[in-house]
């Protein structure tokens, strides 16, 4: 394919494809993720040294000043192997240096000795972020944030009129690898990355361990279980089970000291973004549904991969929005649990709200005893010891998806859990509250959307996916059953929203007025078609 741009040759030249496809050749590129320590490093290694028939670029990334991974590689194999070496420090990849990552991927492009690229990211990266760097958005984001030197602002010029980073270089594959002895321990911990990586990560980073872990597999094409000496045959067959539930259609690969064969993570031709892009493997089964006999009779529940060693999932799903109580009641204590907020506009706000505490001090007090007395704040130790000890939610790994609570009507509330982490936020806008003009315009898309409408508040519904070892479907359903409105209430709850003489905002008020709501506020209805705001998580607080 020849790219025309007017009269001038374009810098980046148009290599033959090493895969073959039709069109120009795109340099290929595998991302390596994974925690410190994982082996990360060892499997660059054993790249470098294999007989793969590539002239490989490494890029190479840490979060210190010293760059000690690449420092190893340099002296164990760069200057045997003569493959480029490209160090980008003082920051991750996936958060401060991807337009660096976005600058150094395009000029190996212009080198005719480069035939592939293994990048290396860091142990707090998330690989969707790394992936974002070859799509069009991020180019011409990058040229208009103005961060870039001269030289840096000429190639983001030439990459955005290409269509992008994706033009000449690809991503081929994404492996993760995972270290076997602490997998289990990672999905058991309250530790924030700051709380194991200390000043490696910004003071403002405020993601989980167990988030990033469960990011990392999902995400990735390849996953590669290393150190397997170290656990025995019986976890080593609960790992596999774990990763076959939460990433389905990954290549899992066992081994000691990241010894692979380097044909399953170069030139693959795995990775498809929209594909990764559009959630984990195995929230697919959302839509592969069907009735199998469980122990507590017919429940509908996702086409299962295997149930070997007790890994099963299941959907949750009901027509009636939660109590904003007894949800929280169920979840506090057992679940770390966090909420994405807008935080701009606090310090504006905190003015107010002290002008204003004095004199609601007194009129609140007694309540506010009671409420805190009620929900008082626990310590994460106790939180994740609650959890182990209850007989059905101990045995849950991942669940994802989003709920209806009663007093937001308008909007759908995220829902993501990793272990014993719980991370709720505001999703927006149900559907059915969307002019039909703003739907998207596939016509796949519009008939799956119109598929989840039913009865007379459209797609309102809980729809959350829960994976684990031996979980108890029946038990869980009835607990999540317990927190949905009663008959009763849900009478109260549609006479508020059939009353045509009261606006969306009155109606909200009325259901806050009638339902106690201690949860993080949402964006307000105003705000849903305003630009995103800076987001941060708090734990969750009940005042």
């Amino acid at each position: 394919m020849t790219i025309n741009s007017g009269p001038e040759t374009l810098a980046f030249p148009v290599p033959n494809n090493i895969n073959g496809a039709k069109g120009c050749r795109q340099l290929p590129v595998t991302l390596l993720s994974g925690f410190l320590g994982s082996g990360k490093t060892t499997l660059l290694e054993h790249i470098l040294q294999s007989d793969h028939g590539f002239k490989i670029a490494v890029v190479v990334n840490d979060m210190s000043s010293l760059n000690i991974d690449a420092t190893l590689i340099k002296n164990h194999h760069v200057s045997q192997t003569k493959e480029n070496l490209i160090q980008l420090q003082n920051g991750c990849i996936c958060c401060t240096l991807r337009g660096d990552l976005l600058e150094e991927l395009a000029r190996l492009t212009k080198q005719d000795d480069v035939q592939y690229v293994v990048i290396e990211s860091t142990g707090i990266s998330e690989p969707m972020q790394v992936a974002e760097t070859f799509t069009a958005e991020f180019s011409a984001a990058m040229l208009e944030a103005d961060v870039a030197d001269e030289e840096g602002k000429k190639i983001l010029n030439q990459i955005v009129e290409l269509g992008g980073l994706h033009k000449l270089a690809k991503l081929d594959t994404t492996v993760t690898v995972i270290d076997a002895f602490n997998l289990l321990s990672n999905f058991d911990t309250a530790e924030f990355l700051s709380d194991r990586y200390g000043g490696e990560v910004i003071p403002e980073d405020e993601r989980t361990i167990s988030d990033l872990m469960v990011d990392q597999i999902e995400f990735a094409d390849v996953i590669i279980i290393n150190k397997v000496e170290t656990v025995d045959e019986k976890t080593r067959e609960r790992i596999r089970s774990i990763l076959k539930l939460l990433n389905p259609d990954a290549k899992v690969l066992e081994t000691s000291y990241s010894k692979v064969n380097v044909n399953e993570i170069l030139d693959t031709g795995r990775f498809n973004f929209l594909k990764a892009a559009s959630g984990a493997g195995w929230l697919r089964s959302l839509h592969e549904m069907t009735k199998r006999e469980t122990g507590n009779g017919e429940r509908l529940a996702p086409v299962p991969e295997t149930i070997e060693y007790g890994i099963n999932n299941f959907v949750y799903k009901a027509r009636r929005p939660f109590h904003p109580r007894r949800l929280f009641s169920l979840i506090h204590d057992k679940f770390i649990v966090l909420q994405n907020v807008e935080t701009q506009g606090d310090d504006e706000n905190e003015e107010e709200d002290n002008g204003n505490e004095a004199e609601d001090e007194e009129e609140n007090e007694e309540d506010d005893d009671v409420e805190m007395e009620d929900f008082s704040q626990l310590d994460p130790q106790e939180i994740l010891s609650n959890r182990r000890s209850h007989p059905v939610l101990r045995p849950i790994l991942r669940s994802k998806g989003f709920f209806w609570l009663a007093t937001r009507p308008y909007q759908f509330g995220e829902w993501s859990q990793a272990g014993g982490m719980l991370t709720i936020g505001c999703g927006g806008p149900w559907f059915a509250e969307v002019p039909d003009e703003a739907w998207p315009e596939d016509a796949d898309v519009r008939k799956s959307i119109e598929d989840d409408f039913q009865g007379p508040w459209g797609d309102r519904r809980q729809e959350i996916v829960f994976i684990g070892e031996g979980i108890e479907t029946g038990a869980i359903t009835d607990l999540l059953n317990e927190c949905l409105l009663n008959d009763r209430e849900m009478k109260v709850w549609e006479g508020i929203m059939k009353k045509n003489r009261l606006s969306k905002e009155e109606k909200q008020e009325k259901m806050m007025q009638t339902w106690e709501d201690g949860w993080e506020e949402w964006p307000s209805l105003e705000e849903e078609d305003e630009p995103e705001q800076e987001k941060g998580k708090h734990r969750i607080k009940w005042e």
